[in-house]
C-alpha cells in the first residue's frame, strides 16, 4: 500500500477527532452553554491551514494520476477537485459566522448551529467517500512508479497534528490531539 494513502487515511483520523471536538462545541452552543472559543477558532484555522491548502491538493495530485492512468476509473467520483471547492465554501461560510459571533455582529443561534452542522457533516461525508470509494480505486489501480511520482509531488505536505510533526501554531489543537491519542491507545 502506498504511504501516500496511509498518509492521507492518517490525515482523515486526525480531522475526524477535530470534527467530533468541533462538534461538541457547537452543541454546547446550541444549549446556550459558553463553548470553548479558542479551541473553536483553533479548529477553523487548522481547516483553512491544511486542509485547504495541503490535504486536498494532495488528494487532487492523485486523482489527476488516476484520471491520467484510468479515466473511467474517476467516473463515480467526478471532479474532486470541484468537491474540494464545495468543502472550501462550506469552510469558508462557517468562518465567516464564527468571526460574526466573536465580533458579536448579530447571527442568529439557528443560523450559527445550521452552518457548523452543514461544515462538520459535509467534512465526514466528503471523507466518508474516499475512504470508502476513492482511495480503494487509487490503490488498486496506481502503479508503484505512479506512487513514486506522487510521493516526490507531495512529501512537502505535512499535517501539522501529525504524530510526528505536532506543531506550536495549534498548540491548543495538539494537546487535544495528544490526549486523544493516549485514550485511544489506552483502550
Amino acid at each position: 500500500m502506498s504511504t501516500v494513502i496511509d498518509s492521507i487515511r492518517n490525515e482523515h483520523r486526525t480531522m475526524a477527532r477535530l470534527l467530533d471536538l468541533l462538534e461538541a462545541q457547537i452543541d454546547l452552543f446550541e444549549q446556550t452553554d459558553q463553548p470553548d472559543y479558542d479551541l473553536i477558532r483553533e479548529i477553523i484555522d487548522y481547516f483553512l491551514t491544511f486542509p485547504d491548502l495541503y490535504h486536498h491538493p494532495k488528494e487532487d495530485v492523485v486523482f489527476r494520476k488516476l484520471k491520467a492512468r484510468d479515466a473511467q476509473a474517476v467516473e463515480p467520483f467526478g471532479e474532486l477537485e470541484q468537491l474540494h471547492a464545495e468543502v472550501s465554501e462550506r469552510l469558508h461560510e462557517f468562518t465567516r459566522a464564527v468571526v460574526n459571533v466573536l465580533m458579536e455582529a448579530e447571527v442568529s443561534r439557528d443560523t450559527f448551529v445550521k452552518l457548523a452542522r452543514d461544515f462538520i457533516s459535509g467534512e465526514r461525508a466528503h471523507m466518508k467517500a474516499e475512504e470508502q470509494h476513492f482511495l480503494p480505486v487509487a490503490a488498486s489501480t496506481l502503479t508503484q512508479k505512479d506512487w513514486d511520482e506522487i510521493e516526490n509531488v507531495v512529501s512537502k505536505f505535512q499535517d501539522p497534528l501529525g504524530p510526528d510533526t505536532m506543531s506550536t501554531r495549534f498548540a491548543i489543537l495538539s494537546e487535544q490531539v495528544t490526549t486523544w491519542r493516549s485514550s485511544a491507545a489506552a483502550q
